[in-house]
């Protein structure tokens, strides 16, 4: 049998860590597929967008025509198939986490957004939704009504109080200082960065080593190496799901994001050059 075979990545995953369970519909997935490898899939390699989402070229034929009445993907006259490339719009909707250096690098004004709520136990369906959206913000949690985010979030607020008349059970203060505190205590207070170390951590480790399986294998399959870039998306995903984002100057020291982005830069960059 051949040693090539044999490669097995390693999944990534630890026993002592509770990942967050992100799942994408297809067809999100195969936008944030397209945005990493659109070169390649543009070449015809739709296999590498095949996984367990999309287990069949119909399921894949499907999401691409969905993709293209939204406007969402266009397609282009290739030599003896069409070409696929993501819209400007496309690539406005994806998640903040495939270019969070957009992120890191805006500077701070030193000015804190909180937000403080007070939602009765009977609307506690209300509350959950608000809960959610703040998630969806990256928002932390300073104390249990009171969430912060170092980012304007007041057209956010402007719409919630429109759509959902959030003014009558919340407010949004800014403020240069939390409780007198530094700005660093003020981002350990309201975002769990230890649990965010361990998975970031584990990213790491786990994609260091399937990077040099990679580097070091010579020819691999396109079935092989598609399987390792789409578990590779959603480990990233899981990676920076818990992640707020912050500005650069804002980062605890520990922070590992930066070297998780290089990381998957470097794998993404490797798959290239071995698909195309």
């Amino acid at each position: 049998m051949n040693v090539i075979d044999l490669i097995m990545w390693k999944p990534f995953h630890h026993p002592d860590i509770s990942l967050p369970v992100v799942r994408r519909r297809a067809g999100v997935e195969l936008l944030e597929l397209m945005d990493a490898f659109g070169d390649v899939i543009a070449r015809g390699a739709w296999a590498l967008i095949q996984n367990r989402t999309r287990p069949s070229r119909t399921a894949y034929n499907q999401a691409v025509y969905r993709l293209s009445k939204q406007g969402l993907i266009v397609k282009e006259q290739g030599v003896n198939t069409p070409l696929l490339k993501i819209s400007s719009d496309a690539e406005r909707m994806l998640d903040p986490y495939l270019k969070p250096d957009r992120w890191w690098n805006r500077k701070w004004n030193g000015i804190w957004y909180l937000l403080m709520y007070d939602v009765p136990e009977v609307d506690r369906s209300y509350r959950n939704v608000l809960r959610n959206f703040l998630l969806s913000q990256r928002m932390g949690c300073f104390q249990k009504s009171v969430w912060v985010s170092p980012y304007d979030i007041r057209a956010q607020y402007s719409d919630l109080e429109k759509a959902a008349s959030l003014d009558v059970f919340a407010c949004l203060f800014e403020a240069r200082t939390v409780l007198g505190m530094p700005s660093g205590k003020v981002v350990q207070a309201s975002w769990d960065f230890e649990r965010l170390y361990k998975i970031q951590k584990q990213y790491c480790d786990t994609y260091a080593e399937n990077l040099s399986v990679l580097q070091s294998s010579g020819s691999i399959g396109i079935e092989k190496l598609s399987r390792l870039a789409a578990e590779e998306m959603e480990a990233l995903r899981s990676a920076f799901c818990l992640d707020p984002l912050l500005p650069g100057r804002l980062l605890p020291d520990e922070y590992l994001g930066r070297q998780v982005y290089d990381l998957h830069l470097r794998i993404t960059d490797q798959l290239r050059s071995m698909l195309i």
